[in-house]
């Protein structure tokens, strides 16, 4: 979305920073591009708007895996007043992905249709095709009226395979808060490149997904800081 993005200062809201990224979705416009697979379809067509800041890497934009196992860490603050389930027209919100080519192996998300918990959750996906995805599992992480509000460590162990031998654990402030074994890697991926291993980008900011139009979407900005990737977990 134009105008979506922002590098802010290191002092705001008492987070020590570097820089702090500002995403910022709002109504009434979305991504004209389409999609690569030649379907005609793309953002607009299912009333979505997004702002997020992508991995890319030396070898081409996205096309790359992660390690093979890897901690992940960044701060995170949704703000009290961002409008989820109750305050958003519908939709589901991506906060946090890795990347395939179709869809996200894992993301870190929300539901902000009518019916669903508010809560905030790990969920697998797998592709169906038509940059469809539907999900293979689902964590709960916490309630989204207590993840809001305030800045908010996250850590996430992350073993990336097609296989049983996956896992993911997420942390929230020190606290592990989900679990999950079994495939991390989505079964059904293909890879534009060929190549054996899996599309994988590590991507932040707001994705809000399938509403029912662009123009009734609630504006909101979320916001991230340090942002790193290591073998081992950051906080003891």
């Amino acid at each position: 979305m134009p105008d979506s993005y922002q590098v802010l200062a290191d002092s705001f809201e008492d987070i020590e920073a570097e820089v702090v990224h500002a995403f910022s979705i709002y109504g009434g416009e979305c991504l004209s591009a389409k999609y690569s697979d030649g379907s005609g379809k793309g953002d607009c067509t299912y009333g979505s708007v997004r702002s997020i800041l992508r991995e890319t890497n030396r070898s081409g934009p996205y096309h790359f895996a992660q390690p093979e196992q890897a901690w992940y860490s960044w701060n995170m603050l949704i703000p009290s007043s961002y409008p989820t389930l109750g305050r958003q027209t519908a939709g589901s919100y991506t906060f946090v992905q890795w990347k395939g080519f179709d869809c996200p192996h894992a993301t870190l998300s929300h539901s902000a249709r009518p019916g669903h918990d508010n809560t905030l959750l790990l969920r697998l996906n797998r592709t169906t095709g038509e940059h469809d995805c539907a999900a293979t599992a689902e964590v709960i992480l916490m309630p989204m009226n207590q993840f809001k509000g305030s800045w908010r460590q996250v850590e996430v162990f992350a073993k990336w395979s097609t296989g049983p031998d996956g896992r993911m654990d997420v942390y929230i402030d020190g606290q592990r808060r989900g679990s999950y074994n079994g495939p991390t890697l989505d079964p059904n991926m293909r890879s534009p490149t060929g190549r054996p291993d899996a599309p994988n980008h590590f991507d932040i900011g707001s994705y809000l997904c399938c509403t029912g139009g662009v123009e009734l979407i609630k504006p909101g900005t979320v916001y991230f800081a340090n942002m790193t990737r290591d073998t081992t977990k950051i906080t003891k």
